[in-house]
């Protein structure tokens, strides 16, 4: 069975080595969450940063699993960092995000292309904020999603998720790129 997906790189990395990666990004996760909030009072705008991490550790840690565990680092590192929420409801919602980045059809999705890495930014935004209306609407709390308007807050998820993917492929690419000179340069000059 032929799919769509990149063949992955893992293969020569140290399964303990793919862990510490996926508590490192849950780590940067959790920063770009606190520290890029502008608080702007509009829907989903933080999601850039921490799905832009998201999926680019996705890409650079492509292991099944590993996804999963950087939401849940982000959850454990979201206490000392300040995202705001108790532990509890930072599992339910990064754990739950991040594990959709692991799902077997986001598996297959080849999100080292731009459009594939869109798509999974923007269906872990939709995610997010599935869960956050669930959530307002169970516990009968008032959220900007319901000030803002339910149609307007999902617009802007689903758009700053697609460009939290995108900007996470960018990264990824950069990376991928600086890597192939770094190993040319060490080429030439052995």
């Amino acid at each position: 069975m032929q799919t769509l997906a990149a063949r992955t790189g893992t293969g020569r990395r140290s399964p303990a080595l793919d862990v510490v990666l996926a508590i490192v990004v849950g780590l940067l996760a959790a920063l770009a969450k606190r520290y890029l909030d502008f608080r702007l009072g509009v829907p989903g705008h933080a999601g850039v940063g921490w799905i832009t991490v998201l999926v680019a550790g996705r890409l650079i840690n492509p292991r099944f699993g590993m996804a999963t565990l950087a939401g849940v680092s982000m959850s454990l590192w979201g206490l000392p960092v300040g995202l705001g929420h108790s532990l509890p409801y930072n599992m339910a919602l990064y754990g739950t995000v991040s594990a959709v980045l692991d799902t077997s059809g986001l598996m297959r999705l080849p999100i080292s292309r731009a459009w594939g890495a869109t798509l999974a930014g923007l269906a872990v935004h939709f995610t997010k904020f599935a869960f956050i209306v669930a959530n307002s609407w169970l516990s009968g709390i008032l959220r900007n999603v319901e000030l803002y308007g339910f149609v307007a807050a999902l617009r802007n998820h689903l758009l700053f998720g697609a460009a939290g993917g995108l900007l996470g492929w960018g990264l990824w690419r950069v990376g991928v790129a600086a890597r192939g000179r770094w190993r040319r340069g060490r080429k030439i000059g052995a």
